[in-house]
């Protein structure tokens, strides 16, 4: 989206998306305009459509890959339509770019517009053969991002102070004590990709030893494991459900640094460049979805053969042990944490 913005800075960008999604990207400035769909449903579909045969659409940008959407797109009149290639999308797109699977998710995005800006295809090509983005160094941190390709809002988030404000106003927290807080976000949609609730407690109890405010954050849906987290944790804050994204992303943007597993709470935290332990489970780095900012320390238990198990995890451990997160360690996560809030 920033580098939309920046190839067509005279356009108006229009994001349709999941119901839910969108008040951030409104309100962070990264589009013009959200229209919303609630997936299943017919009408909020139809009435997206409506709304953009209101509008002279230059380009469809499409990196959602699915026959749904590709369908969607085929109802839209725009004078181009781009997308990733697929073996059957040449008839709904005239624009299709090879997906490099090699590269991290956030760059093979990006490569999407590189036939729209011969810099940034030669930028792709170089770090494809030169990145080495899932390197670990010492003390567990990731290799830097490329500059040119930082989805960094820091920015924003500085220069916004009244919304922060107004958001640590409604759930009674200050700015000076979030700044010494460490936020744990112990869930995730698939079961297998959370670390122990134990590790969580652990974690969190020795941080508040050493002085440190602690807070747990997490979606709806997310509050029973929270709340059972948060309540053995000396003077934990329990935030988990009471904030939107975007109200999360102005929380995080304050933190001294996050905790949790491979979710999107990371990818939320890298907006801001909030220093984060990531903890990998059943997933690896290598398939490309590693948090996208320079401040990123993974721990994860190397040398199990059973690892990895899926793409996205799964609700149940195939092998029924779960031994890549309960092999894991409170102090491990601990010595990562250090790293970052030393370098933050």
């Amino acid at each position: 989206m920033k580098k939309i913005k920046a190839l067509w800075p005279d356009h108006e960008l229009i994001l349709v998306c999941r119901r839910g999604v969108g008040e951030f990207f409104a309100k962070t400035g990264l589009v013009d305009q959200v229209l919303e769909i609630k997936k299943g449903d017919g009408e909020s579909y139809k009435k997206v459509l409506a709304a953009l045969e209101q509008k002279t659409i230059d380009k469809v940008i499409s990196p959602h890959e699915s026959l749904r959407t590709a369908f969607f797109v085929r109802k839209m009149k725009a004078k181009q339509k781009i997308a990733f290639k697929k073996p059957w999308n040449f008839l709904f797109y005239g624009m299709r770019i090879e997906k490099n699977y090699k590269l991290p998710d956030a760059i093979r995005q990006l490569a999407i517009l590189q036939n729209f800006d011969n810099t940034l295809k030669q930028q792709v090509e170089t770090y494809a053969n030169e990145g080495k983005p899932y390197a670990v160094g010492a003390g567990g941190r990731l290799t830097k991002i490329p500059a040119w390709s930082s989805m960094s809002l820091r920015k924003f988030y500085d220069q916004h102070s009244q919304e922060i404000e107004a958001v640590l106003k409604k759930l009674q927290l200050e700015k000076a004590v979030l700044k010494k807080s460490i936020a744990l976000f112990p869930g995730s949609v698939w079961a297998t990709k959370r670390w122990t609730e134990e590790g969580y407690v652990q974690a969190g109890q020795k941080l508040a030893s050493q002085g440190l405010n602690v807070v747990v954050m997490g979606g709806p849906g997310e509050e029973e494991l929270c709340a059972r987290v948060a309540k053995q944790i000396p003077n934990a804050k329990d935030l988990c459900a009471k904030t939107s994204i975007f109200e999360s992303a102005l929380v995080m943007s304050q933190l001294g640094a996050v905790v949790g597993n491979d979710s999107a709470s990371m990818h939320l935290a890298a907006t801001s460049e909030t220093p984060s332990v990531v903890i990998f489970g059943p997933t690896v780095l290598e398939f490309g979805f590693r948090p996208w900012q320079d401040h990123v320390y993974v721990v994860e238990k190397l040398g199990l053969a059973c690892r990895p198990c899926g793409k996205h995890g799964h609700q149940k451990c195939p092998i029924g042990t779960h031994i890549c997160m309960k092999q894991i360690s409170k102090d491990e996560v601990i010595e990562k944490l250090q790293g970052a809030l030393h370098e933050a």
